[in-house]
């Protein structure tokens, strides 16, 4: 009987040395747990407060540029030379120059347009999409860079965006004929000629004397089998130069055209009457 007491007793003394460890050990866990998520958490909190500082730096950059200095006539000088260095297609040093002219100078947006149309015409365009994107996240109703975005998306043949961006940049600048002009003639490129001709439309209305704006119309509105409306804008462009032999030329073939298709449908409505009107032949049987 003390033997089984005894056996017993250790079993129990094992029981309890056996759950103390397995407390120990929870216990360790649970603390190297809490260890790892307090090093996560202040990791996370570096984290956020490095995102800050880019935008703490803007804010401070900002501030010490408004109390800066600027040489508005070195800054004026300095993009004179750039835009001497654009016409000779200089594009290098015509970029070293704006770099330089943006230290003078509270308005850097200006800069950095002209800066971007330098990355297109020297064809970098991945350079020149970037610096746009980046200006509409500045001024995301700026029409120009809007335009911009749309011309080099219409180099890059992805025509839906291009659209997108030259309707928001007319509608962000209803003045603007030169935009309506790019996209009258997209959607040419694309054979929409309906909405290539009102883009054109839009555009005569805002400079009614431009006649290339005129010709692009008439020959919008022609390549849409409108020729009614194509031999009226011929004939203003005539009214405004009467010696424009090129509107000549064009409002006679319009003219032989409108012919051609009376013709046709003369024929059409003929052929319909007649077989209308026409007795079916009776069939003869002969029998043999």
């Amino acid at each position: 009987m003390p033997q089984l007491y005894i056996f017993i007793l250790a079993l129990l003394t094992i029981a309890v040395i056996i759950f103390r460890r397995d407390f120990v050990v929870k216990r360790e866990q649970k603390t190297e747990f809490k260890k790892q998520v307090t090093l996560k958490l202040v990791a996370f909190k570096k984290e956020e407060a490095d995102s800050v500082v880019p935008t703490r730096f803007r804010d401070s950059h900002s501030e010490e540029r408004k109390k800066q200095k600027f040489d508005f006539a070195k800054h004026k000088e300095l993009v004179r030379k750039a835009d001497v260095a654009i016409n000779k297609e200089h594009w290098q040093e015509a970029k070293q120059f704006l770099i330089q002219s943006l230290a003078e100078t509270s308005k850097e947006l200006p800069v950095y347009l002209k800066l971007g149309k330098i990355y297109m015409e020297s064809g970098d365009l991945k350079k020149a999409e970037t610096l746009y994107m980046r200006l509409r996240e500045i001024d995301p109703d700026n029409a120009s860079v809007h335009e911009q975005l749309a011309k080099i998306y219409t180099k890059k043949k992805r025509y839906k965006e291009a659209i997108s961006h030259y309707v928001k940049a007319v509608e962000l600048d209803e003045a603007s004929d030169e935009t309506l002009f790019h996209l009258g003639k997209l959607y040419q490129l694309l054979m929409r000629y309906s909405l290539a001709a009102e883009c054109f439309r839009r555009a005569a209305e805002k400079k009614p004397r431009n006649v290339d704006y005129l010709f692009l119309l008439a020959e919008a509105c022609a390549e849409d089998d409108d020729y009614d409306n194509a031999l009226f804008t011929y004939e203003k462009i005539l009214t405004l130069e009467p010696y424009n032999e090129r509107a000549e030329t064009a409002s006679q073939e319009v003219r032989m055209k409108m012919k051609e298709t009376e013709i046709v449908i003369s024929n059409i409505t003929t052929h319909q009457h007649n077989g209308k009107t026409k007795e079916p032949e009776s069939e003869i049987t002969v029998e043999i």
